[in-house]
Order: C-alpha cells, then sequence, then structure tokens
C-alpha cells in the first residue's frame, strides 16, 4: 500500500520541498510575519484537529495493534501543538522586524478550515478513509524536515528553528508503526474502501501543498 502512496505523492513532496516558503526557511528570507502565522494556523487549528482526529480513528480500529498506534500519535500530536503553543512569544520576540500582532488573534484560514475538515469527516467514516486522510501530514512532515536540515544555510536566520522543527528519530520510529498499519488496511480492506483511502490520501497531500502556500497569502486576505 504504501508503495502505491508513495508514487503517487512523491511528485507534489518534491514541489512542496522547493516552494518559496522553505526554500525561504531555508536561506533566511522568509518575512518573519508568514512563519508567524504559520505557526498559529499550525498549532492552534491544524495540530488539534489532527490529534482529535487520530483519537476517533482509535475508536474505529478493531485491530488492538493499530488502536494503539493512533492513541500514541494522538498523544504525541497534542504534546507537540502545546510545545508549539509555548514558542509563540518567543519566536515573536527573536523575529523582531516589525510585524504586528495580528497573527495571535487570527482565525482559521480557508485552507485550514478545509483541510482540517477532511479530517474530520474521514474519522467519522471508516478507518480507511481516516487514515488515507491522516497519512500525508505525518508522511510528508519528516521528509520536509530532513530536506530542511539538509539543504539549510547553518548561517541563516532561520537556522536554530530548522533545528527545532526536526522531530528527531523517535518520530520516524512512530512513522513507520503508522505506515504498517496502513499497508495491513489496505491488504485487509474492500476495493472500494482502498479507493477511498487513495483519494482521500491525494486530497490530503494537495492540501498540504495548499497549507504551506497560503503562509505566504494569507496576509493579504481581506478579513
Amino acid at each position: 500500500m504504501r508503495d502505491e502512496l508513495r508514487a503517487a505523492a512523491e511528485p507534489l513532496l518534491g514541489k512542496i520541498k522547493d516552494h518559496p516558503f522553505f526554500a525561504g526557511l531555508r536561506d533566511g528570507s522568509l518575512a518573519g510575519g508568514a512563519l508567524l502565522h504559520f505557526a498559529r494556523q499550525d498549532a492552534d487549528f491544524l495540530l488539534p484537529a489532527y490529534g482529535r482526529a487520530l483519537a476517533r480513528t482509535t475508536a474505529l480500529a478493531h485491530d488492538n495493534g493499530h488502536a494503539m498506534v493512533f492513541a500514541k500519535m494522538a498523544v504525541g500530536t497534542l504534546e507537540a501543538r502545546q510545545a508549539m503553543a509555548m514558542g509563540y512569544d518567543i519566536m515573536a520576540a527573536q523575529l523582531g522586524d516589525g510585524h504586528d500582532d495580528s497573527w495571535r488573534s487570527a482565525p482559521a484560514n480557508p485552507v485550514t478550515h478545509a483541510y482540517t475538515s477532511l479530517f474530520s469527516s474521514a474519522a467519522a467514516s471508516s478507518l480507511a478513509e481516516a487514515v488515507g486522510a491522516l497519512l500525508p501530514c505525518s508522511w510528508f512532515y519528516i521528509h520536509i524536515a530532513d530536506d530542511l536540515r539538509d539543504r539549510h544555510d547553518p548561517q541563516a536566520r532561520y537556522a536554530d528553528w530548522v533545528k527545532a522543527l526536526h522531530p528527531g528519530d523517535d518520530y520516524r520510529e512512530v512513522l513507520e508503526e503508522f505506515l504498517t498499519v496502513v499497508d495491513e488496511v489496505g491488504e485487509r480492506c474492500s476495493a472500494e474502501d482502498r479507493a477511498r483511502l487513495v483519494e482521500n490520501f491525494v486530497t490530503a497531500a494537495r492540501y498540504e501543498w495548499s497549507f504551506i502556500d497560503a503562509a505566504l497569502v494569507q496576509l493579504d486576505w481581506p478579513v
């Protein structure tokens, strides 16, 4: 299952890695306001919705081993969200480029709202639909974090943040458990459910692109 999904995802993942947002994070040219707005959308909206969707998916899993993986990921996601939110003031103080504080009260932008709605609806539908919708967020994250670590300028403005964004090898182990669950769900489910799994995976992968892209344009959206 994972090989089929990897083949579907790799072209888009490559484009995400080279997106101007991540290019600016690597070389230090990214506007501080864009990073702050990204952090707000991620920590206050995306990650909480992702953690709750994982928790709901735990209840869909008939296999106890699968349920344990989803439960572990749900707790880890919500803990990561808490740590990111606690770093808001540190990030804002260190950026120091004349930005205002509008990012602190910014609502979920339309892309974030749509993406988190996919999490919620998939986790309320079936196990196959849920794993398809939830996989890109975790899978893409480690690939992007690795790429940032390997290609960033160690003397650039965001070098410390690039290092802090990397989840480490423990995350990689949890992701491998998740991918094993995806393989097993894909093998056991019906052809119809497998098609829905793939469809949700592709949709979520596209939202990953849109979520990053929105970080550069949301400052100009009308209220």
